[in-house]
């Protein structure tokens, strides 16, 4: 990473109930604080090509049009970066890999300046795009996904802290994927964004675990929505083949 990167301002989630029966006002109070604006760092973590580029990292919307075509050429490069465990050695080197090949295939003449993790909400959303044009059924009786955090020896230790963000996101997408179908076909950090957000706040309340505090920025949320929608979505198109 480098210490002169900006900093990137975001919306900031954050849950907090502490009991199961804490009340309406607890709820109301989660439920406010998920329209709160705060500033959130999120540091590029992809070594670039040119490691003398420029320090700015790239938009949301700039790294979503990198991945889809990257995917357009390649579908499979999308795929073995969603095979890597979240947070691990070889996560950072399949991200850093794709989104090469997404700017090459823009024919971009500088780096792409991203974090992983949003390298890899950009390769699901675009799988998404690309492999659904209309939302799978859900399946009866209801199809088990295999979870985004698994253990790996591999991983980086500050992941566990984000299981909780993980699980947040693929109760979210079993429970309301036309909700996190819409926050997807909004434009990255615009008001339609926002309102898809706002949107999702009830199923976010329904979702989150009593006693559990989660604080994620409205850029890394959307990825790990992203993941979660498609991995819910294969499962319902191929079933228990899918896992």
């Amino acid at each position: 990473m480098r210490a002169n990167s900006r900093r990137v301002a975001s919306r900031t989630f954050l849950f907090s109930l502490f009991a199961a029966g804490a009340g309406a006002a607890v709820a109301a109070s989660a439920a406010a604080q998920c329209g709160r604006h705060q500033p959130v760092h999120e540091l590029p973590d992809v070594r670039p090509d040119n490691p003398a580029g420029p320090a700015v990292p790239a938009s949301p919307g700039e790294v979503l049009r990198a991945a889809g075509c990257a995917i357009g050429r390649n579908a499979g490069s999308a795929n073995a970066l969603l095979a890597t465990v979240p947070r691990s050695v070889e996560e950072r080197s399949q991200s850093a890999s794709f989104i090469r090949g997404g700017r090459r295939c823009q024919g971009l003449p500088t780096e792409i300046r991203t974090s992983a993790q949003l390298v890899r909400g950009a390769a699901a959303e675009s799988l998404y795009e690309a492999q659904f044009a209309a939302p799978p059924a859900p399946r009866t009786p209801e199809v088990g996904v295999r979870p985004m955090t698994r253990p790996g020896p591999s991983r980086d230790p500050a992941a566990t802290g984000l299981e909780s963000a993980f699980a947040l996101a693929e109760c979210t997408a079993a429970r309301s994927p036309e909700l996190v179908r819409a926050l997807l076909a909004t434009a990255p950090m615009t008001a339609p964004e926002q309102g898809a957000f706002s949107a999702l706040d009830p199923a976010f309340l329904a979702c989150v675990v009593p006693g559990s505090q989660i604080q994620v920025g409205a850029r890394g949320l959307r990825s790990l929505l992203a993941e979660a929608l498609y991995r819910w979505s294969v499962a319902q198109r191929d079933g228990p083949a899918a896992q």
